[in-house]
């Protein structure tokens, strides 16, 4: 009896004994290299100027323009829609700074992410009147909403273009490419 109760100890005391030592030696092993996931996010990889006149500024006229048209079909309500979504999500590329010269200086202002905040809101209401198929609603929106274009740009960037980059003329597209 005695015996295999000091066996069985013996046994499970050398299996504890190297379940310890498989921990401590594993504590000791290299890390791993890091990889392009091992960051708190990805870095920009184009300027705030870029962003500006390829999303913001884009999507900022079709939602504006939006509010003055005559009366937007369904079609031209989700479109304008998706510029709004599309709008909101650059509010948030354009306050983490990009590879432009000037860009880690604007965003470490808070003026420029109290900018970047006013957008982001204006747009919000730009998609609640969106929602609604609120026309008046989508145009004071789209007023505020340039308000706040034209306020940053007065504190941060009064001479354009910068890095060369300029504003594409709008495209006109047909109506529905498939019917309602």
């Amino acid at each position: 009896m005695w015996g295999s109760l000091y066996f069985s100890m013996r046994v499970s005391c050398t299996f504890v004994t190297m379940a310890l030592l498989i921990v401590a030696a594993s504590n000791f092993a290299p890390a791993a290299e890091p990889t392009k996931t091992d960051r708190d996010f990805i870095e920009m990889q184009t300027s705030l100027n870029a962003i500006m006149v390829a999303m913001v500024d884009w999507s900022a006229h079709e939602v504006w323009e939006a509010g003055y048209a005559d009366n937007l079909s369904g079609r031209q309500w989700l479109t304008t829609k998706q510029y709004a979504i599309e709008l909101l999500a650059s509010g948030t590329l354009v306050s983490l700074g990009g590879t432009g010269k000037a860009d880690m200086g604007w965003v470490q202002s808070p003026a420029w992410q109290s900018w970047t905040s006013q957008m982001i809101d204006d747009t919000r209401k730009a998609l609640e009147a969106i929602e609604a198929k609120d026309q008046e609603a989508l145009r004071a929106a789209g007023e505020s909403l340039i308000n706040a274009c034209e306020g940053c740009h007065t504190d941060f960037k009064p001479d354009i273009p910068t890095e060369g980059i300029l504003h594409v003329p709008h495209h006109e597209y047909e109506e529905p490419l498939t019917p309602q």
